[in-house]
């Protein structure tokens, strides 16, 4: 029920992401981030592309059709993006609300989701597969911790089954957390292997046929085994060694000089290492008690420890934030608990949510920014990147192929499209030589105009730099034309150079 803690709440939370994502004009600022690819993959939807044919991707097409649909419905913009940022945010809080609310007081599972919408949403703001595929995990959560039956077990397994579909680690790894679950439930109220079969078959049977449902276009359309090829062993031989990243995955080096820039990082990076092993250590040793919550608890932290343990595998911030909704609905439960939610705890902590919120509101605001009017509409961004959008603007035509050899940051906002089968060339060992082979076939074949350069793309330092075919090939059938103000380059076929 949608009561007025919960409305004022969701009503606040619009409000601060809405500040966070728009500037008071209602032009939204352009964003970066793991959400770049799955918008331009939409993009190439909608041009008539087809995932895993016509473009390489790795994960479950769930996000794309995401995108794709509110695409179809509202138009490809930078707008639409925005503001799937912003409902998807609105409705996390919502369930995070909902999940604290079935194990703590509700004033303290309001300071929950604040702090989930301020220290953890919003410093990613980014509507990547992961949070999708959280979101339907939590739902299953919450579904079947509201009461458990064999209606809401079968739902339940369809969500994970939904999760899968938006990143296929993520929800294999919450269903193997609820089968175990299961298991220690029915051995604890000592109940009939009948029972423990049944509970375990209805959950298996919904993750396998939502899974095979939503990708039964898919598999039509290439086979399982190419699909599986994609999903998983591509991912195990080349996309988690090249995701894994060095530091924890934090956005920079730790260091004490760092330190200070990283605490929001650290703190929940911190937050998942203590809180789990306490909320499983409490379930041990006061699960006997009639009013402790034991089922609600345990499944949240088992859920949470087989997410963090799978993310540790390619540890990167955004995954273990992603990841860290449970551990936050448990932090302020254990708080609760052992007594260290005083008024002037409470109070400290609304203060503190109030100064990060700010701060982070500020950052939006405080840096130049300039308005840009492009096809994708009008954006606001950093004056480089303006400058960037409004040249490529002046000389290309909507629909036209163009490559970003780096990040496909520009194929929405300016509505072209990328000529290549992979979404972007990177150096090192991180582009494998085939995909730069079969990169420059795609550019001859195509004819493409322009390409944009960086000038990290022209360094020669790695032996395995495997792009140097592909630099060749840029000097051979490409002139430099411009040059910005931070070193990126624009290349142009030499064939449609204007000879006097």
């Amino acid at each position: 029920m949608l009561g007025w803690p919960l409305l004022f709440l969701l009503l606040g939370a619009t409000a601060y992401l809405y500040f966070n994502l728009f500037f008071p004009s209602h032009t939204p600022i352009l964003l970066g981030g793991d959400q770049v690819f799955f918008w331009t993959y939409a993009e190439r939807m909608m041009d008539g592309e087809r995932i895993y044919q016509d473009f390489f991707q790795f994960t479950p097409p769930g996000t794309e059709l995401v995108y794709f649909g509110l695409f179809k419905l509202l138009g490809p913009t930078v707008w639409v993006t925005n503001a799937t940022v912003l409902i998807l945010g609105v409705v996390l809080c919502w369930l995070c609300f909902a999940l604290a609310g079935e194990i703590m007081q509700q004033r303290y599972a309001t300071l929950a989701t604040v702090f989930f919408l301020v220290v953890v949403y919003g410093k990613t703001l980014n509507a990547t597969h992961h949070w999708f595929s959280v979101l339907a995990i939590m739902g299953a959560l919450n579904i079947y911790m509201t009461k458990a039956s064999a209606t809401r077990t079968l739902g339940a397994g369809t969500l994970l089954g939904l999760a899968s579909f938006f990143t296929q680690t993520h929800g294999a790894v919450a269903l193997v957390a609820f089968i175990l679950f299961l298991v220690l439930a029915w051995w604890r109220k000592q109940e009939s292997w009948v029972d423990l079969l049944r509970d375990e078959g209805l959950l298996l049977l919904g993750y396998i046929l939502a899974l095979l449902l939503l990708s039964a276009h898919f598999i039509a359309a290439i086979g399982f085994r190419q699909l599986w090829y994609f999903q998983v062993t591509f991912v195990r031989e080349y996309a988690v060694h090249a995701s894994q990243g060095a530091n924890l995955g934090l956005p920079e080096h730790l260091s004490w000089h760092s330190l200070l820039r990283l605490s929001q990082y650290l703190v929940v990076y911190i937050l998942l290492l203590v809180v789990y092993p306490l909320s499983l250590w409490r379930c041990w040793r006061e699960g006997h008690k009639p009013s402790f919550p034991w089922e609600r608890v345990t499944l949240l932290s088992m859920v949470g420890v087989f997410l963090l343990v799978e993310v540790a595998f390619s540890m990167n911030w955004l995954r273990v934030f992603a990841i860290s909704f449970a551990g936050v609905i448990l932090l302020f439960w254990n708080a609760d608990r052992l007594g260290m939610t005083r008024r002037y705890a409470v109070v400290l902590l609304w203060a503190g949510f109030a100064f990060i919120g700010f701060r982070q509101t500020r950052a939006a605001y405080v840096h130049e920014h300039a308005t840009t009017h492009l096809r994708g509409g009008d954006v606001a961004t950093s004056p480089q990147a303006s400058e960037k959008l409004r040249w490529l603007m002046l000389h290309t035509t909507p629909g036209q192929f163009f490559l970003q050899a780096d990040w496909p940051g520009m194929y929405l906002p300016l509505r072209l499209r990328n000529p290549l089968f992979v979404d972007a060339i990177t150096p090192g060992e991180d582009t494998r030589a085939e995909d730069v082979a079969s990169a420059i076939q795609q550019l001859e074949q195509k004819r493409v105009q322009y390409i944009l350069w960086r000038a990290r793309l022209e360094s020669t330092e790695s032996a395995k730099d495997s792009v140097t075919p592909l630099r060749a090939y840029l000097h051979l059938k490409y002139s430099l034309v411009h040059t910005f103000s931070d070193g990126d380059m624009v290349w142009e076929r030499n064939e449609f150079l204007s000879h006097p």
